[in-house]
């Protein structure tokens, strides 16, 4: 159980880079320390500040540690290895912020997010790999450290690299300790310094977050009610329990504690766009003052809700869901980066739950109530029955918010128009067990071309990851970027954290100019900044403009691996040379979409390079498809569905 909570925002000290002293990053590996230093020297102008500030080393005994979004890293490559690293680390008021002057995030950067795509926690690194980190407080490193680089000179008297413009840090009183700080033994400087494991590490940036932060139970004037408001007036409400609940200015819900939960099921490796929504409204309650709780389901991911379906669901093993509870974590702080660490799996506490404990559960459900939930009845009326696992799934959720509410005062939840049947059971169970009323509110279910819910089952091509390993930044900025004017409106007043009157001040701008994309840009631009980052944004941005505002030319003229790059690993496709003889095989392939691929190229739809192509048996010429001899083809079916095809021989 995640809880993110509202936090009291205060302003604490932001450096951009272009206010610090530092090296250039072509040679920045060979001066890391320095960069560092002279940063700390700069915030000394205030102790307070200084006394925020903890400088970090990171090494290991093999000097080799892997990081991720780092500018040094080889063409081609997302990681870098180092034989150290050096970053500042800062906490004040709520912040928890990373100095690296080598990153390709943020500067500074929020420490969660930066601890998620620079470390990749969620990989197996060998052991020789494994990253140690010293930490030191900046006034200590400011007095105790000393260098005169004479690390840096090679065999015949010259630097490795150009120096910096000011003179070595050097006291000779100190000597030279450059290694007794990247060296990660505990006993060296271990009356200045302390030494991490990952985990330990991790653990301390937690135990620094829960400190600094200041949690608020309320704010006047914002408060659920008002989120409730907030929701109304973006047409975001499909129905609610209880039924009347928008009532006289939606009184019922202002006695309400100002706690909302929202739940998901770990049932696939990543979130949809379907779930972003309702992660979205989610993050929307702090901005009302209200804590927010993101539940990922463990025993319900095993039970499997049969909501939207018609038939069972396909178990998933406990192996899947346990991975993928782990990757859903990570997209979520990515996310929420204001999660705190307060962790309690309700699933667990489910899943080793005896069998006479349930059935004491189960006598506070009747049947008669259980029965007369939409999706049991359609199920049963239409002859496919349902699983008894699957007609209990009612009462694990029901238990799920009956303990959030008893352990965390939550008394209203939010979901997908699908998930009202449920709620209402919540809603009895609770009020059953403790007298207290609750509350829930349904949002509007995203489909796709035909209508349908958008869900993992969706067919490949109509459902939109938050994954970029499973869709692109491009592909994802270019879903929202495409949308036609009759959708766009709707869209960006259910997802934009946007206030109603700036949304209305777009929408007349919009209408005002249409054809050029007004309310695409904004929406698309805010949704992949949210999911992807700034540095994802940034390539969903050179991508399109290289392919819709650009020509082939410019595209022909750059390395594949800066063409990969901008499109994004789920936009680029493998294929075996040797497996295609026809057009028409090639064509079945590389299609994604509704209909008949050989259909749509005799009509016109497939282009590749920029060629059309519209004979299904025109041989091959791989010399032609092939974009200017490299061992690559862009794909684009119609006018603006673009993917990368990389050859492999």
């Amino acid at each position: 159980l995640k809880i993110m909570s509202c936090c009291e925002k205060k302003e604490c000290l932001i450096l951009s880079k272009c206010d610090c002293d530092y090296t250039p990053m072509y040679w920045y590996e060979h001066f890391s320390w320095e960069n560092i230093w002279k940063l700390c020297k700069k915030v000394s102008a205030s102790l307070e500040e200084l006394n925020c500030c903890s400088v970090v080393f990171i090494s290991n005994e093999n000097r080799m540690v892997p990081l991720w979004k780092q500018h040094a890293a080889a063409v081609g490559r997302d990681y870098v290895i180092w034989d150290y690293h050096v970053i500042l680390l800062y906490s004040k008021l709520g912040s928890v912020l990373i100095y690296d002057f080598d990153t390709t995030l943020t500067f500074p950067c929020d420490a969660q997010i930066y601890w998620i795509e620079t470390f990749r926690p969620e990989l197996n690194l060998d052991a020789n790999y494994r990253r140690y980190f010293r930490i030191i407080s900046s006034s200590d490193y400011l007095q105790h450290f000393s260098s005169d680089r004479s690390h840096m000179l090679e065999t015949y008297g010259n630097y490795k690299a150009p120096l910096p413009s000011w003179p070595a840090i050097y006291d000779p009183d100190i000597g030279n300790n450059l290694h007794s700080f990247i060296s990660m033994d505990s006993d060296l400087l271990k009356d200045i310094s302390k030494v991490y494991d990952e985990n330990s590490f991790r653990k301390h940036i937690n135990e620094v977050l829960k400190c600094r932060r200041a949690f608020t139970t309320s704010l006047s004037a914002k408060n659920i009610k008002q989120f409730c408001i907030d929701l109304a007036k973006r047409n975001l409400i499909s129905s609610s329990h209880p039924s009347n609940l928008s009532s006289d200015d939606f009184k019922a819900v202002s006695t309400l504690p100002n706690v909302v939960y929202a739940g998901f099921d770990p049932t696939a490796d990543s979130l949809h766009i379907g779930h972003l929504l309702v992660l979205t409204n989610l993050f929307r309650a702090t901005l009302h003052g209200c804590h927010a709780i993101a539940l990922i389901g463990g025993a319900t991911a095993h039970v499997g809700d049969p909501s939207d379906h018609i038939t069972d669901r396909i178990i998933v093993p406990d192996h899947e869901i346990n991975q993928n509870v782990k990757k859903i974590s990570l997209q979520l702080m990515k996310l929420f980066n204001n999660l705190t660490e307060d962790n309690v799996q309700l699933n667990k506490h489910l899943s080793i739950m005896s069998s006479i404990q349930f059935l004491e559960i189960c006598r506070d459900f009747r049947l008669g109530d259980m029965l007369r939930l939409g999706m049991v009845k359609s199920r049963m009326r239409d002859g496919s029955g349902l699983s008894c696992t699957e007609f209990l799934y009612q009462i694990f959720q029901s238990y799920d918010w009956y303990r959030l509410s008893r352990d965390y005062n939550c008394h209203f939840q939010i979901g997908g128009n699908d998930q009202l049947g449920h709620f209402d059971a919540g809603y009895g169970y609770i009020k059953k067990k403790t007298g207290k009323l609750s509350a829930s509110i349904c949002l509007p279910l995203l489909t796709d071309a035909q209508g349908k819910k958008l869900s993992k089952t969706s067919k490949e091509g109509s459902n939109i990851w938050l994954d970029e390993r499973k869709t692109s930044p491009f592909t994802f900025y270019q879903y929202f970027r495409q949308k036609p004017d009759s959708a766009i409106i709707p869209l960006l007043r259910y997802f934009s954290l946007r206030t109603i009157e700036e949304i209305e001040e777009i929408e007349r701008e919009h209408q005002a100019n249409l054809g050029k994309w007004v309310a695409q840009e904004k929406l698309a631009e805010e949704l992949t900044k949210s999911v992807h980052g700034s540095n994802g944004l940034k390539m969903a941005k050179k991508c399109s403009e290289l392919l819709f505002h650009g020509s082939l030319s410019e595209l022909r003229k750059m390395p594949v691996s800066f063409i990969e790059e901008q499109f994004g690993s789920a936009s680029v496709q493998q294929l075996l040379r040797s497996s295609f003889s026809t057009m028409g095989e090639l064509a079945d392939t590389v299609h994604n979409g509704e209909g008949s691929s050989i259909n749509k190229m005799k009509a016109g739809a497939l282009k590749l390079n920029g060629i059309r192509f519209m004979d299904p048996d025109e041989v091959i010429n791989f010399d032609k498809i092939c974009l200017d001899g490299k061992n690559i083809t862009l794909v684009c079916w119609g006018k603006r569905k673009y993917h990368l095809v990389r050859w492999i021989d």
